[in-house]
């Protein structure tokens, strides 16, 4: 078991390893600043978009193992629970906000997942056909949410550990606070359609997106 400070220093890790902007990165060697294409986000969703399946084929993989290496970290330290699930959580928070980009980054859902997969196998299970449905429905937006909203309820119901279920509604709150990102300065500007906070909460889509042809696809 670690002490708080242990768990401080856990938390740090866990945010600056989740806030590694690989996808930016990545579509900086192929000459792409994801931040001015497509949704502008760093992640692989765009970074698929702008640049072909390759490059997100390496980063998708590696950002799922920035929200699972905290937890496992966690866990092999004997860290109680609470810990656990905290670090998840800050390493999607790392991802979200990243200190590195000065706190624009990615939607989260690859670190997410990566995070749920080490914290109860039924949550992850639901998680994963809640994206194939999606995926096979053509609205992968809309999978990635049902099963986050799914995921609090199916770890209560299962008997995970109630700070991991906790931990899900924050990962589910990070997810949707980064499909509205930049929501309130539209409103002020008047910018934005009726239908617009459903559309960026349940489709992740936003007017005026451009995309870059697919390099390498």
């Amino acid at each position: 078991m670690i002490d708080v400070g242990g768990a401080g220093l856990l938390f740090i890790g866990a945010y600056l390893v989740g806030g590694i902007p690989t996808g930016w990165l990545m579509g900086r060697v192929l000459g792409i600043d994801l931040r001015q294409v497509g949704t502008g986000k760093i992640g692989t969703s765009n970074l698929f978009r702008n640049a072909g399946w390759r490059p997100a084929a390496v980063v998708g993989p590696v950002q799922f193992v920035q929200g699972l290496l905290p937890v496992l970290v966690a866990e092999r330290v004997h860290a109680s629970s609470v810990v656990v699930a905290g670090a998840g959580l800050v390493a999607v928070i790392g991802n979200g906000w990243p200190a590195y980009l000065r706190y624009h980054g990615g939607r989260g859902v690859a670190t997410a997942t990566g995070v749920v997969s080490m914290w109860w196998g039924p949550g992850f299970a639901v998680l994963l056909a809640a994206y194939l449905l999606g995926w096979l429905g053509r609205r992968p937006p809309v999978g990635v949410l049902a099963g986050f909203v799914s995921l609090p309820l199916v770890l209560w119901a299962t008997g995970a550990p109630v700070a991991e279920a906790i931990a899900a509604l924050g990962l589910l709150a990070c997810i949707c606070l980064r499909r509205l990102e930049g929501f309130a300065d539209q409103r002020k500007g008047q910018e934005t359609a009726p239908d617009e906070f459903w559309q960026r909460i349940v489709h992740d889509r936003r007017p005026g997106q451009r995309l870059v042809g697919p390099r390498g696809s």
